[in-house]
């Protein structure tokens, strides 16, 4: 039996009424300069399988992007865990800015970037010039990050349990956080703790929705 290859990965980046060729390219690439292609699943030929295997990726990334339908993932972050982060007064994950601003912005659709409030100037000056000239891709108005909704986005531990979280950015800070009502209870499944060290991944799944995953980094000379 030929063993089975996953297909190439693909998501609706831009609308044609709001985009241009070159803006969906040159998105493509960003993207392509961010992911990394999962490994084959087991019943593919050994040979194959380490041929494809991708250096740095945890096998519990790998499970679950492969068990959620994505065809690649790309690593978000490493960061320690502070007091902050599994605060059940603050009850938000903070993701400093350069970090959404490289690693998960360029990803992300116009929309995406409008509802989790990552606009730059740029865009406004974009979408200005497009009103000006009879053309569709109106952002829309900037709204404070503590007000703001944010964008939803599907948020798993290392052990395959997810929920619902929102990704936004505060005005004042600039940083970025995900939050919500399921923050208490995804930390506390995460077993994670201030001092921890945790990776962060992130995909899309196969309906071509925003998804991360959080879990704690560890060595396997530890582990073992």
């Amino acid at each position: 039996m030929a063993p089975h290859y996953l297909l190439p990965f693909s998501f609706s980046l831009l609308s044609s009424a709001t985009s241009s060729t070159t803006e969906i390219l040159e998105t493509l690439d960003l993207i392509s300069k961010l992911s990394s292609p999962l490994p084959l699943p087991k019943q593919a030929a050994a040979a194959a399988a380490d041929e494809t295997k991708v250096e740095g990726m945890p096998e519990w990334v790998a499970k679950l992007t492969v068990d959620k339908g994505a065809a690649f993932a790309w690593k978000v972050m490493e960061k320690e865990i502070y007091a902050s982060d599994v605060s059940d007064q603050q009850n938000r994950f903070l993701i400093r800015k350069q970090i959404a601003e490289d690693r998960i912005r360029p990803a992300m659709t116009r929309d995406e970037i409008a509802a989790a409030n990552l606009m730059s100037s740029d865009d406004f000056t974009t979408s200005k010039r497009r009103r000006l000239s009879g053309g569709a891709g109106e952002i829309g108005e900037r709204k404070e990050g503590r007000e703001h909704g944010g964008l939803p986005v599907m948020v798993y531990t290392r052990y395959g349990w997810g929920c619902l979280l929102h990704l936004t950015r505060w005005d004042a800070s600039k940083a970025s956080v995900l939050k919500g009502g399921n923050y208490r209870e995804f930390y506390r499944r995460s077993f994670l703790a201030a001092g921890d060290v945790v990776e962060m991944w992130a995909f899309r799944d196969g309906h071509g929705k925003l998804c991360f995953i959080i879990g704690n980094k560890i060595d396997l000379d530890i582990s073992l």
